[in-house]
């Protein structure tokens, strides 16, 4: 019995070694994963307090950004290279960047934030006329550098889309920089069963809440399709710094308007009585007429009476 449970141990100790080593490891000259999100952690509260403030200018947010490096030991171009690290890994950067959220969000309700406000951002789940369509990722990262300056996407519209549907895409983002410019677009085409496109654009400059809409229309979607595009910086950008842009919350909601009652839509078709036009009435109704206006044959006129002399 007690060889039994030697062996059962040895086997026990052998599965967690063949596990842990399956598992990828983040190599040492890049900042570890706890670390990271540690750091980006630090980096988002600094700039939260920046953005608070009345006047922030790049001095202040490249500052905070030191701050931070300094603190973590690296120096920009060992951070460079971490991000570029966890974007070609980025089931990490997912699990760093949710835990991230959820710290933040924590951190909001023991400052007094009610839960509504915290989740009002969070993914809804809406069923009925309302629905997510999503397909991607929730998450996204993206930096200034090919291939990693684009995201694509493309789905398929099933049965549950009908016509007269709108689409609304909504996201957050972050600027993770020090200095300098901070640009982005994010492009949504809804491609038509007759072959038609609506397409709509929106820039993104800052951190924050983002919206782009298309309307409704009277064919039925078939297909939708965009990127999120990161253009190269300004020349007049510090060459040496690499901004990074973080998505989040991304939704691409799907809306049905409901069509008017059948009985609505005949009462709009039913025209509209008009009385007719009395001649007798209206020749009784005096005619206003202009200075040395003759007067009209179809309105009486008033015989004078005769005087005799």
């Amino acid at each position: 019995m007690k060889g039994l449970s030697v062996h059962l141990v040895i086997v026990g100790a052998t599965v967690i070694v063949l596990l842990s080593a399956c598992k990828p490891q983040v190599p040492s000259k890049y900042l570890q994963p706890d670390d990271m999100e540690d750091l980006m952690y630090d980096y988002y509260l600094s700039q939260g307090i920046s953005n608070s403030q009345p006047r922030t200018t790049d001095y202040d947010r490249r500052y905070n950004m030191q701050a931070v490096l300094k603190k973590y030991g690296l120096t920009n171009e060992e951070f460079d290279s971490t991000l570029v690290y966890y974007y070609n890994h980025m089931e990490l950067m997912d699990a760093i960047y949710s835990n991230i959220q959820k710290r933040l969000g924590d951190e909001a309700l023991e400052l007094g934030a009610s839960e509504g406000e915290v989740e009002r951002f969070t993914i809804q789940s809406v069923s009925g006329d309302t629905t997510d369509v999503w397909e991607g990722k929730r998450q996204l990262m993206l930096l200034p550098i090919p291939p990693y300056h684009i995201v694509q996407f493309s789905q398929k519209a099933d049965t549950s889309f009908y016509k007269g549907d709108s689409f609304l895409l909504t996201f957050g983002s972050r600027f993770l920089v020090q200095s300098g410019s901070r640009n982005a677009t994010v492009y949504l085409a809804v491609t038509y069963e007759n072959d038609s496109v609506v397409s709509a654009t929106t820039p993104i400059n800052v951190s924050g809440g983002s919206t782009l809409r298309i309307n409704a229309c009277d064919q039925k979607a078939k297909q939708l399709d965009g990127y999120i595009y990161m253009p190269r910086r300004d020349q007049t950008d510090n060459a040496s710094e690499i901004p990074l842009l973080l998505l989040d919350r991304i939704q691409l909601m799907r809306f049905h308007h409901k069509e008017k009652p059948e009985d609505e839509k005949e009462q709009e078709k039913v025209p509209v009585a008009v009385p007719e036009k009395n001649d007798t009435t209206d020749s009784l109704k005096p005619r206003i007429r202009r200075l040395g206006e003759r007067p009209t044959m179809n309105q009486p006129i008033k015989s004078q009476p005769i005087i005799k002399r």
